[in-house]
């Protein structure tokens, strides 16, 4: 079973599923569960509790394949909601099952598993040890795509243990695989790698460049988790680039789609990030109020770098708001005995809160205790850019109150002592880096010491690096005002696509009905959805072809009365539009008095007038209408392009089913409009074929799909007597005979004459339902003609005929047909038959059309003797020796008297 599937791959299964209803396969709808996991999580748990409930009486292999399966896909449910214990325990009972039956897919899955759950603990080796069983067990599979997606999630975990190795290591293959045509997946994990180490780097173009795109592949692999954590880093992104506004816009996009999902770790990350950037903007109510939301979600995850985050989130905000009480309080929460280890850079940042809270308070001796130690975790670390940080928060100490010198104190002040040993900290490589903050304060320093000279000199260096800030902050506009335009365009691009995606789905929904209310309704819907309408109405011309009729309208929800304007009206815009044939645009000025040319409707100022064109013939006008004004662009109109080019075949197809090639036409010719979408053709060439295959009146196959698709079998089967008969000291091959049962209706002219054709009609429909009773899903069934069917029993057994054979004249006898309300008739059918290869020491002996021949002079002997029977023709011994096989099909009981054909019927022959 695949790991993950694109939209598209989805889509059809969800399709398939849903579509076959009861009859769905059991291994189809454990797929679709575990392809919900991430899209529906509640409906991914509900089928698979089901599916569970229908396999736990089966024993055999598959079953318990499927089994595991299922319980794996609950697994990664628990671990979504944040239950990771649960989620580990049901794993690791997983794997020995999985090993004793080979399932090495299943066993990979898990290990993955497994890496996530260790990666949301913070556990970094355990998630090491995780993605390495996976790639193990990913090679030992065969599964290129599971093995390469292992392999790049090592390369995420590397990237985070040591970014110049992992992208040394990784980089070139990251950026081939990315240039392939791949799975959506892994072009996802390619852009993360990249985006993670750009953001690392400060390489903001190549974030935003890419992160973008990761968006829009996650959404074509269903990856949910992933996008709202994407969304979050693009946020992450604005906000290093001081855009507060731009990166709040992303963080809530992040949100408005984790919220729903209802995922721990996810929701809570983006509430922290919300928060952030809010605290960032002084919005100090609504960031304390999302890290009150977020923290009790991430509490299970409290071993993880996001809950210790959340934690200095919280502090540093109590800090802001002068509230150093609290602060204190989470820094000492954030080293409780009982909490685990945390990040060394996140406990530097909590040790400084809690050394300038202890300041505040009053308590200085405590505060120099405090940032001392985290100098010393610093020196001992080997960390420079926060030994800077700590050698400034002693210096900020030591001006606030009077303390102790240091013993190897050399400048002037204790202050001034701590600020040099900060400016310091900078190698010479990073002096450009130095903050301009830090020589700011060694300039006041000094004034406040009265030493001017250097107070100017520092003060000087300080302009320097606040015009090299200021030359980076115009760096980062320029990134900034870039990203935007290749943001919007992407997101134009995208959603582009994502309507044509969407008009192609409608399309689908549309021509799918033949009932005109059901495609009134549909449209209705599906315009409300894509347009601002208030009205919407579809005008249909009569058979004169002297008026248009309203044939549906609706406006606010509230269905129009009838209606309708003689084709010779002089102003009506549905007239305009049918009698030209052309769309009719229209902008009402408030003030002219003409926005509600119809009494009771509301006042319109905008409008659409659509021709409903199928082929070369007119049916009606399709319109909505706005009471907003200029509601209708560009874009909008070839929206109801499209949806009236549908709407027109799927009336069409009501009322004549027939003019559907004629309608595509119109189709391909609507979409093109809407931005050259050239595979509509394809799509309506694949619907024309599927409809020329298939009988209109039955929805079974007709005679151009057998002859189109029976050449296949037909060689399939030969190929095997063929192998035998160069090999007869083999066995004789085994399903591998095609049956040919011709089935006719007993008596079906009386149904027709006494009760009228819609009643024939009627029961040449239901037959459908009983062959497909009495046969199997890979058997062809196949209208023939009038109220005659062929049946081809695939892949079976020659011997095998007159059960087949007796289960369809069964399943024709056994129940009454439903002719009307409250009316049933009671009929048979006859079946006749014959096998291919009919001779089979001479398999090409007779063509299938021959053997046809056979099974319909059976079903001729049949008839004769008595209907409600069936009879079956097949070789002798003596067959073989036939010279002119065309007597077995003139004379088959002459055949059969000599010896040449045996006769099977269900009763003895009159």
């Amino acid at each position: 079973m695949d790991l993950f599937l694109s939209d598209e791959e989805y889509a059809k299964l969800d399709a398939a599923v849903v579509s076959a209803g009861a009859r769905a396969g059991i291994a189809e709808r454990v797929a679709l569960a575990w392809h919900l996991r991430e899209r529906d999580s509640g409906r991914a748990r509900r089928l698979a509790e089901q599916a569970l409930a229908e396999l736990s009486e089966s024993n055999d292999q598959r079953s318990a394949r499927l089994r595991l399966r299922l319980q794996l896909l609950l697994a990664e449910c628990h671990w979504l909601f944040a239950q990771l214990d649960l989620a580990e325990a049901q794993a690791r009972t997983i794997i020995p099952a999985a090993r004793t039956l080979s399932d090495v897919l299943i066993l990979a899955d898990a290990h993955l598993l497994l890496a996530h759950i260790a990666g949301d603990r913070g556990d970094l080796p355990g998630r090491c040890a995780e993605l390495d069983a996976t790639a193990a067990m990913a090679v030992g599979s065969g599964d290129d795509f599971r093995m390469e997606f292992a392999q790049l999630c090592i390369a995420h975990a590397a990237l985070r243990q040591n970014i110049a190795s992992a992208s040394a290591q990784w980089g070139a293959h990251v950026r081939d695989l990315l240039a392939k045509p791949v799975h959506p997946a892994l072009h996802v994990m390619c852009n993360e790698f990249l985006t993670f180490e750009a953001l690392q780097t400060s390489d903001f173009a190549t974030v935003f460049r890419v992160c973008s795109h990761t968006v829009s592949a996650l959404k074509r692999a269903g990856m949910v988790r992933q996008i709202a954590l994407s969304m979050t880093m693009l946020g992450v992104a604005f906000a290093n680039l001081n855009d507060d506004t731009q990166a709040l816009e992303w963080m809530q996009r992040s949100l408005e789609l984790a919220r729903p999902t209802g995922w721990p770790l996810v929701l809570g990350n983006a509430l922290l990030q919300v928060s952030s950037v809010q605290r960032s903007l002084g919005q100090f109510e609504a960031a304390q109020a999302a890290l009150d939301e977020a923290l009790p979600l991430l509490a299970p995850l409290q071993s993880s770098r996001t809950y210790a985050l959340g934690l200095v989130y919280m502090a540093e905000l109590q800090r802001d708001l002068k509230q150093p009480a609290a602060a204190l309080e989470a820094a000492r929460q954030f080293d409780a005995p009982s909490a685990a280890p945390r990040p060394l850079d996140l406990r530097l940042n909590m040790m400084a809160v809690e050394a300038l809270s202890l300041s505040k308070l009053g308590r200085p001796h405590e505060a120099l205790v405090a940032a001392h130690a985290a100098l010393q975790l610093v020196r001992e670390a080997d960390l420079p850019l926060h030994l800077s940080d700590a050698l400034q928060t002693l210096a900020t100490l030591y001006s606030q109150h009077d303390l102790p010198a240091p013993p190897d104190m050399q400048a002037a002040s204790p202050s001034l002592h701590y600020l040099l040993l900060s400016l310091a900290a900078f190698s010479p490589e990073q002096q450009s880096s130095v903050p301009p903050s830090v020589f700011d304060a060694i300039a006041a320093e000094y004034a406040k010491l009265g030493d001017h000279a250097q107070a100017y000199a520092y003060a000087q260096k300080a302009r320097a690096a606040s015009e090299a800030v200021h030359k980076q902050d115009v760096s980062k506009r320029l990134i900034l005002l870039e990203t935007k335009f290749h943001t919007e365009r992407g997101e134009l691009l995208s959603q582009t696509s994502a309507t044509l995606e969407r008009l192609s789905q409608i399309g689908q929904e549309i021509t799918g009905h033949l009932q005109e209310q059901a495609v009134y309704d549909t449209l209705d819907h599906n315009v409300h959805g894509l347009l601002r309408a208030n009205h919407f109405s579809v005008y249909l011309l009569d058979a004169a072809g002297e008026n248009l009729l309203l044939a549906y309208g609706a406006e606010d929800g509230r269905r129009l009365a009838s209606f309708s304007a003689p084709m010779s009206h002089p102003t009506a815009n549905i007239v305009r539009c049918a009698a030209q044939r052309r769309e009719v645009f229209i902008e009402v000025d408030p003030s002219s008095g003409k926005n509600n040319p119809i009494p009771g409707t509301l006042q319109t100022l905008s409008a659409m007038f659509m021709p409903l064109i199928s082929g070369e013939q007119l049916l009606g006008v399709m319109s909505i209408q706005s009471t907003q004004a200029h509601a209708y662009a560009d874009r909008e109109r070839l929206i109801f392009r499209s949806l009236a080019a549908y709407g027109a075949i799927a009336i069409d197809n009501a009322q004549n089913y027939r003019r559907l090639e004629a309608t595509l036409v119109s189709l391909h010719q609507a979409q093109a409009e809407v931005l050259d979408k050239n595979q509509e053709l394809e799509r309506a060439y694949q619907s024309l074929k599927d409809i020329s295959l298939t009988d209109p009146l039955t929805g079974l196959r007709n005679r151009r799909f057998l002859e189109q698709n029976l050449a296949g079998e037909i060689s399939q089967c030969l190929r095997h007597y063929e192998d035998w008969r160069r090999h007869p000291e083999q066995p004789a091959p085994q399903d591998a005979d095609l049956i040919f049962l011709l089935v006719d209706i007993d008596h079906f002219k009386r149904v027709n004459d006494d009760w009228g054709h819609p009643a024939g009609d009627a029961v040449l429909v239901q037959m459908r339902a009983r062959l497909q009773q009495a046969c199997r899903d890979s058997d062809y069934l196949v209208r023939w003609g009038g109220e005659e069917f062929l049946v081809v029993a695939r892949a079976t057994n020659a011997s095998a005929a007159p059960d087949f054979a007796e289960r369809i004249r069964a399943a024709v006898a056994q129940q009454p047909f439903d002719i009307e309300a409250a009316a049933r008739l009671a009929l048979t059918c006859s079946v006749g038959f014959a096998t291919l290869p009919f001779v089979p020491s001479q398999p090409e002996r007779l063509d299938w059309q021959q053997v046809v021949g056979l099974a319909d002079q059976a079903l001729y002997m049949a008839k004769r003797s008595g209907r409600n029977t069936w009879v079956g023709l097949s070789a002798t011994a003596q067959t073989p020796t036939v010279g002119d096989i065309s007597e077995l099909l003139l004379s088959p009981q002459a055949s059969a008297n000599a010896g040449w054909l045996r006769i099977e019927s269900m009763r003895p022959m009159a």
